[in-house]
């Protein structure tokens, strides 16, 4: 007897339960993903609830006087330690006050439970970004700073669209995105913009406007979006970075980049005089990211040749190195036949994860 097919109804039913678990695998992998620009991760803190009690003084009692017996000798009664006011007697505690907590801290008001959920101070990253107990910012203590960068020769590349080949992996999965740089400069000011997709996630966009000037690239905004945007302001006359998610202002070092334009800088000081900076050489920045700012140092290595999906290319390879616990490791490749904009960029997190940015193409940007 021949078995009746399955219905289409059936087989639709498959399908879309099949879609909703490859979206679902997507989303969980890609949800900790050590994506280049994003900060290091941190631990947050939890508030905890606050709780009141009301505690009411207990009466203090007489002292009883203990009745002396005929034909005998009383003896004086010790004299019984008066609670002082507003003391209270435990033992006198009524059984329905709520119990203590010992292990969960009282807060004087609720803004000071407020704070807590905002971003530790970065750490509150660290980054100190990403990323802990609370640990200091960079950009605000200077002293624990490595010296900046003076900028003495810049030239900024031409401007170019690059596309890349992104692979990672996350939570033991490996995945795939595409990337696409795109550069524009027209000898005053600057725009970059890169932006990452991944199938069935959705993309990710990472800004950079600003200025060239004597200390090169000068941003004055940069921005972050996925669902929604958040971004950091160079306001340069008041000498501070903003932030639009609510972090406090820091104080706007000298040659501050972002996450985007400094890997564009550290190229342009590369292109302006080589010489200058041999294998060895420590390049430091003041990086923001749309949270925070912290410095960034990136160590000049050797230069390599790389067999990257576009082809065989020679580059310059730049390290930066973990400072504290939970910070990123970055090495980006600058190939001096693109103007020593990044050819390859890996960043790798504090708990293994890792992605691997390869360029794909390359072409002339259009005006």
């Amino acid at each position: 007897m021949l078995t009746a097919p399955a219905t289409p109804h059936l087989k639709r039913s498959h399908a879309t339960m099949l879609v909703l678990a490859v979206l679902l695998l997507h989303w969980w992998v890609l949800a900790g993903a050590p994506l280049w620009w994003s900060p290091e991760k941190r631990q947050t803190l939890r508030p905890q609830a606050m709780v009141t009690r009301t505690i009411e003084a207990s009466t203090p009692r007489a002292a009883q006087v203990p009745t002396v017996k005929p034909n005998r000798v009383a003896r004086p009664p010790a004299d019984l330690p008066k609670p002082p006011q507003g003391q209270v007697d435990a033992k006198e505690q009524p059984s329905s006050s709520a119990p203590t907590q010992p292990d969960s801290p009282s807060f004087a008001n609720p803004q000071e439970l407020a704070d807590l959920t905002a971003p530790v101070a970065l750490p509150a990253r660290s980054a100190s970004a990403v990323d802990l107990p609370p640990f200091k910012r960079a950009a605000s203590n200077a002293s624990d700073a490595p010296s900046l960068t003076e900028v003495t020769s810049f030239k900024a590349p031409a401007s170019t669209v690059l596309t890349y080949r992104m692979q990672g992996q996350s939570k033991g999965l490996t995945y795939w995105a595409t990337g696409e740089l795109l550069w524009q400069q027209d000898g005053q000011r600057y725009d970059a913009k890169l932006e990452v997709s991944a199938f069935l996630i959705g993309t990710r966009t990472q800004t950079s406007t600003g200025t060239l000037g004597p200390e090169g690239l000068m941003p004055t905004r940069f921005g972050d979006k996925s669902r929604s945007e958040l971004a950091a302001h160079f306001q340069r006359d008041k000498n501070i970075i903003s932030f639009s998610a609510n972090s406090p202002s820091v104080p706007l070092l000298k040659g501050a980049q972002d996450r985007l334009s400094v890997i564009i800088q550290l190229g342009a000081l590369l292109a302006g005089d080589p010489a200058r900076y041999p294998t060895g050489t420590m390049l430091s920045f003041q990086t923001a990211s749309q949270r925070e700012a912290e410095v960034w140092q990136f160590s000049v290595e050797k230069e390599e040749t790389l067999q990257l999906p576009y082809g065989s290319v020679v580059a310059v390879k730049l390290n930066r190195s973990p400072r504290r616990e939970f910070d990123q490791r970055i090495e980006v490749w600058l190939a001096p036949e693109f103007g020593y904009l990044p050819v390859r960029l890996r960043v790798t997190n504090a708990n293994g994860d890792w992605i691997d940015q390869t360029l794909k193409g390359v072409e002339k940007a259009s005006p």
